[in-house]
């Protein structure tokens, strides 16, 4: 099959690269080079051909809601279109796009192995021959499925989010520094990687679009995302994809890029 994947790293590179192993076509992108291939008429001209569209953006409803577009145009109308349901639910993010019985609701965190699951959501309009096929392409990639009920964050990243902003508010309200506020909450709770950590590897910015799309489905104020969640975010200290959020990394390898092409 031909797979296009658009989004955030860590989660396009991974998704690309289990593709690739279970034998699909994969025509991947992060953000910034998918809008320049659309320039250049690449992307548009391979569109017809792609079987499933994979869109990854958590970082804010808005953005998210362009990137849909942009995939969505000049795809065939039974080509599936999954959907990260971080930020917003499926049905929210269907109501975007012409053909919302195609679009499917997922949830996955990095790093992607034999013990990850993939949660999936349908949204009020999904056909449930499309929510077989989001079985059939992950399990293709040899990881699990579960389905969930549709609402932002799903289970998964509701947990995770949850857990990450609890840290951060602790890191302000304690005075510790992130190297011992991890080692504690870490050691403490059995963890390979401590929630700062985490939050570096995952993306700042997602965890901020993440709980601020979980606060505003409902209105729960556990969910009201920690404001040093949101400076950081602003100033660009997002994580390891950009060298530093709570800690400091290397640049990753081709953190900037990725294209693939079919």
């Amino acid at each position: 099959m031909k797979i296009l994947i658009a989004g955030e790293h860590p989660f396009a590179r991974e998704i690309a690269d289990l593709s690739e192993r279970a034998g699909h076509e994969a025509l991947a992108y992060l953000i910034e080079d998918f809008y320049d291939a659309i320039e250049s008429g690449f992307v548009m001209e391979a569109l017809p051909a792609v079987d499933i569209a994979v869109e990854i953006h958590n970082e804010s409803p808005e953005s998210k809601q362009e990137l849909l577009l942009n995939m969505a145009y000049g795809m065939r109308e039974k080509t599936l279109l999954l959907t990260s349901a971080f930020t917003v639910n499926t049905t929210e993010a269907a109501a975007w796009v012409p053909y919302p019985e195609r679009v499917v609701g997922f949830g996955l965190l990095p790093p992607l192995g034999e013990r990850s699951v993939v949660e999936l959501a349908a949204g009020l309009n999904t056909d449930s021959a499309y929510l077989e096929q989001a079985e059939n392409f992950w399990e293709s990639l040899g990881l699990k499925t579960r389905r969930v009920p549709d609402s932002a964050g799903l289970v998964t990243g509701r947990f995770v989010a949850g857990f990450i902003n609890e840290a951060v508010n602790l890191l302000v309200e304690t005075g510790m520094s992130p190297q011992e506020l991890d080692a504690l909450l870490g050691q403490g709770a059995g963890l390979e990687i401590g929630p700062l950590a985490l939050a570096d590897y995952l993306g700042i910015d997602a965890v901020h679009g993440l709980l601020a799309g979980l606060f505003q489905e409902s209105a729960d104020r556990r969910y009201r995302p920690a404001p040093l969640l949101r400076r950081m975010t602003l100033a660009g200290k997002i994580g390891q994809k950009v060298g530093g959020g709570f800690f400091s990394y290397r640049p990753l390898p081709e953190a900037a890029s990725l294209r693939r092409d079919l």
